[in-house]
């Protein structure tokens, strides 16, 4: 009985352990301000290679 009892208290000690490490993760993500997404390229600017491309 000794060994089953061991690998009850190991797997109750790890799901109460990946259950306090969810919490945590969920708590970081929500104190985590949102990426910021980069600027698109504007109609102008695409253009002038494509100029440069066509005086060669």
């Amino acid at each position: 009985m000794g060994q089953q009892h061991r690998r009850t208290v190991k797997r109750r000690r790890r799901t109460s352990y990946l259950e306090r490490k969810k919490v945590k993760a969920k708590e970081a993500a929500a104190s985590r301000p949102a990426p910021k997404t980069k600027a698109k390229k504007t109609a102008a600017a695409a253009p002038a290679p494509a100029a440069a491309a066509a005086a060669k």
